[in-house]
């Protein structure tokens, strides 16, 4: 009768354990790509529904294809990063002041261009990790550490469709939260803030994260 010995055993659980971890985080990793897109092509078609807005009321955006894409993109392609972390930064450094430009504000199609911007430059910081994780030379920390930050980046992202639902079924007409691992930076439609919209607004984020109401900003859209 065939046998095995309990060290043999061991291993064999041990290869499949780590089998099994790679083909989650592969079908993990296709399955928010594919949401992302569908999501990204969405918004795309409920802009151009706005095509019939005079081009004076749009302000540029990156979903527009000119120079603000350039610059923006331009931060991400020629800086030499040696640092994961960093990399991170700097884009969600580019999100944040793209939310708060005073001109992006203004834009009568703010959340779906914003969405957008927002959602374009991750995927540019996704596949600037991706590049690291398939590249040979690449040593095992690092490696890792690009594979932690691109679950993260689709766990925020996913919390973020989250909220955005969570925050419009209170009652606002449309809403964009940017997420980091340490902040929340909110955007509601309505004319007039108050403290009881605040209230609901950090209820609704602090019920989806861990972060304290210190780090969270909510602000209204022009």
């Amino acid at each position: 009768m065939f046998s095995m010995k309990r060290p043999a055993i061991i291993l064999v659980l041990i290869v499949l354990l780590v089998f099994t971890g790679y083909l989650n985080h592969n079908l993990t990793k296709q399955a928010l790509s594919k949401v992302s897109n569908d999501y990204q092509k969405h918004e795309e078609i409920e802009l151009a529904k706005g095509s019939h807005l005079e081009e004076k009321d749009l302000v540029p955006t990156i979903s527009e294809g000119d120079e603000d894409e350039k610059d923006e993109m331009e931060i991400l392609d020629t800086k030499a990063f040696e640092d994961i972390d960093d990399m991170a930064k700097t884009t969600e450094e580019s999100i944040k002041e793209t939310i708060n430009r005073e001109d992006s504000l203004r834009s009568k199609n703010y959340f779906i261009e914003q969405r957008l911007s927002r959602d374009k430059l991750r995927a540019g910081l996704i596949d600037r990790l991706n590049e690291i994780v398939n590249n040979d030379n690449t040593n095992d920390e690092m490696r890792t550490e690009a594979q932690k930050k691109i679950v993260r980046i689709g766990e925020n992202s996913e919390k973020e469709l989250v909220i955005e639902g969570l925050i419009k079924a209170k009652g606002f007409e449309d809403a964009l939260i940017f997420l980091t691992d340490e902040s929340a930076k909110v955007v509601v439609s309505i004319d007039e803030l108050t403290e009881q919209d605040v209230v609901k607004i950090l209820d609704v984020v602090m019920s989806e994260t861990n972060l304290d109401t210190s780090n969270i900003k909510i602000m209204k859209k022009n």
